[in-house]
């Protein structure tokens, strides 16, 4: 049996990573990767290579749209 772990990031306080999987788990969006494939190439959701794994920049993905990077 899975146990899922909580999910309570703070992003404003720190950069957060989740994987794609995770990601779209959380938007009920694991049965359309497309579509997240699309978001990336469009530059729509933030990503980065660690460890030659694709990960969500959630702290990216969650600063309102003008906001500079701190």
């Amino acid at each position: 049996m899975k146990v899922e772990e909580p999910f309570s990031p703070a992003p404003e306080d720190e950069t957060y990573y989740l994987s794609l999987e995770r990601f779209a788990e959380l938007l009920g969006m694991s049965d359309q990767p497309e579509v997240l494939e699309e978001w990336i190439a469009n530059g729509k959701l933030p990503t980065r290579v660690i460890a030659g794994h694709r990960l969500v920049d959630l702290r990216a993905f969650l600063r309102p749209e003008g906001k500079p990077k701190p």
